[in-house]
């Protein structure tokens, strides 16, 4: 359908994307135009999911179900208010619909428009029309309407960046729980946000990833070089990620708890087999991802797989705009402190480069779960911790997903 645009879209992609917007495009064809229908293509589709405004897979079919949205037609020198409806006709398969009221005085057929959405309403752009280009790339009225559209889209990412900002303020905190995790509880409860095992992003829509800038320990303090994590996901099919530790796993003595925990201890790449026979395939045709189980025959048996889309939902769901927040450690007595001094502010992967970016292994994963030995009425059981089928990346390399961040320096601000 977009071949069909009267005018090149590729000039409008650094548009939208420098206003952090989310953007679908729409033509309308002639027979559409005439009949007032226009398909809502899968692009229209994933805009108005994400941002919330409507889901076609849970729309019943016929008029009686229409779903109706305020929006408006931004003109060159003003806007007008107009109303979505949003449908499945109860013909054929019910393929999912799109109209706006009065669109025939906005646009002709063939037309290039540019959706976006801000607060639950949705901006029309008739990118074909040479006023309105003309007052968006010359920083006329359709300029500034994006420019506020942006200001508004980022206002939850303002608030958060402030909040931080008065907690790095404070100085160090102390840390709430011991070990890892206390980087990132620490800086949850700073913010009021409860703990809990929801795989939702912490803030309003906006995930927090917090890590260590430096690690101190009775020896001194280093900078750390700690990899980070996606995201966790078990597998679409094939051995539960349980029966994998179970089978392939090895019994060793964690000292800190004082327990025998039978894990597997080791990052699993692509490239190569990690010490217990464990490495990453492909499946290019079907687009999956499989770990295996590599013989001594070189053998790759699959164990379980992921489907590539099942990942690119994943990330998208969870970091679609992410807070990754680094802190300066502290020890003392037996306690470490943090203070939260850098954000670095990333939005929209780049989910086409998932499986690339597992081949030259630069996402890997662990399997981060354990069985522990427990004597229970004097007789050995298993008990199982769950600690996730961890995606993980090192820092330097986030950028090839997320693209280059914006960086906030909290003692500058």
């Amino acid at each position: 359908m977009l071949a069909m645009s009267d005018i090149y879209i590729d000039q409008f992609f650094p548009v939208f994307a420098n206003a952090g917007l989310p953007v679908a495009f729409l033509v309308p064809t002639p027979t559409g135009y005439d009949k007032s229908i226009m398909d809502a293509i899968a692009t229209v589709r994933t805009l108005l999911k994400e941002t919330d405004i409507h889901d076609y897979y849970f729309q019943e079919q016929g008029p009686e179900n229409k779903a109706r949205v305020p929006s408006y037609f931004v003109e060159y020198n003003g806007m007008v208010e107009t109303m979505a409806s949003l449908y499945r006709p109860k013909t054929k398969k019910g393929d999912p619909r799109i109209w706006f009221s009065g669109l025939k005085n906005y646009c002709q057929p063939r037309n290039l428009l540019a959706l976006t959405v801000s607060r639950g309403e949705i901006y029309v752009f008739n990118l074909s029309n040479d006023l309105i280009r003309n007052s968006l790339f010359n920083n006329g009225f359709v300029a500034d309407v994006l420019q506020q559209l942006s200001y508004d889209q980022n206002a939850i990412a303002r608030e958060l960046l402030w909040k931080i900002k008065d907690i790095h303020d404070q100085g160090f905190l102390p840390s709430i729980t011991p070990g890892d995790p206390g980087v990132g509880d620490t800086l949850e409860n700073a913010l009021s946000i409860s703990r809990n095992n929801s795989e939702l992003p912490d803030y309003k829509g906006i995930e927090l990833k917090a890590s260590r800038l430096t690690r101190t320990t009775r020896r001194g303090t280093r900078a750390t070089r700690d990899r980070v994590n996606l995201f966790s996901k078990v597998p679409d099919g094939g051995l539960s990620y349980s029966d994998i530790v179970g089978e392939f796993g090895r019994w060793t003595w964690n000292e800190a708890k004082q327990e025998e925990r039978l894990s597997i201890q080791n990052t699993t790449f692509f490239s190569k087999v990690n010490s217990f026979g464990l490495v990453l395939n492909i499946d290019n045709n079907n687009e999956e991802v499989h770990i295996c189980y590599e013989d001594a025959r070189e053998y790759k048996h699959m164990l379980s797989y992921w489907y590539l889309s099942t990942l690119n939902k994943k990330l998208l769901e969870k970091h679609k705009e992410t807070f990754w927040v680094k802190a300066v450690s502290d020890l003392r007595g037996n306690r470490e402190w943090f203070r939260y001094d850098i954000i670095e502010h990333t939005k929209n992967p780049n989910t086409s480069l998932i499986l690339p970016l597992i081949e030259t292994d630069k996402i890997m994963i662990d399997l981060a779960g354990y069985y522990k030995k427990i004597n229970k009425n004097g007789r050995d059981t298993l008990n199982w911790r769950d600690h996730g089928m961890l995606f993980k990346m090192w820092p330097q390399d986030l950028p090839l997903l997320f693209g280059e961040p914006e960086i906030y320096y909290l003692d500058e601000m």
